[in-house]
């Protein structure tokens, strides 16, 4: 009984962890034929983009040149609002530019409960390197030009107004994540079911 119990759990484990690995959004990278667009604490960007069913997003990241290593840029997930602009924040994550290039955010954990329209924007940071007086950290340069992009786009320059549309906006992005797989599900339950079944067997024993 022990051996089933063990066996069980391990099918559990492994299964709950089933994913398939995929990518989310792909814009190609940039070939600098347009002029590229300032991401700063005064000029945010963003994109639509589609879930076609929940997903798990792990990594992100954005072709930018111009800034200096170790400076920083935000990365933010929205909810899709009824004037189809970014809504409600979902989630946000600082990231490190390193060199011009590809600039990565690894481990997100993000996740998109449903199917539906989702917005990533990328926003400039503060630091404090006087306590309580925030100051840009970095300013870069999106570079555009032969992209294809996901959905809408648009525009923030960090104040109350919010993002506002602004189409032909262009920026390099590759979001990768995780769709669970439906069998997955199914196996993990009958894995759940074996150690259900066996706890109530050994516990019958013991008071039988």
């Amino acid at each position: 009984m022990m051996r089933i119990k063990t066996i069980a759990l391990a099918a559990v484990l492994a299964l709950s962890g089933a994913a398939q690995a995929a990518s989310l959004i792909d814009t190609g990278s940039p070939d600098a034929s347009k002029p590229g667009y300032v991401l700063d604490t005064a000029n945010f960007l963003a994109v639509q983009f589609k879930a076609d069913a929940a997903w798990q997003i792990d990594g992100l990241s954005a072709y930018l040149s111009g800034g200096n290593a170790g400076e920083h840029f935000t990365v933010a997930l929205y909810a899709d609002s009824s004037s189809h602009l970014p809504g409600d924040l979902l989630a946000s994550s600082l990231a490190e530019f390193s060199a011009d290039g590809w600039n990565s955010s690894a481990a997100l954990n993000w996740s998109l409960p449903t199917a539906g329209n989702y917005w990533l924007a990328l926003e400039g940071a503060t630091k404090e390197t006087i306590p309580g007086l925030p100051e840009p950290d970095g300013s870069f340069v999106a570079t555009a030009g032969g992209l294809s992009m996901p959905g809408l786009t648009a525009f923030s320059d960090g104040g109350l107004a919010g993002y506002q549309a602004s189409p032909g906006i262009q920026f390099g992005l590759q979001v990768t994540g995780a769709v669970p797989e439906p069998t997955s599900y199914l196996l993990l339950l009958v894995g759940l079911g074996v150690i259900g079944v066996s706890r109530l067997k050994a516990c019958r024993q013991q008071h039988g």
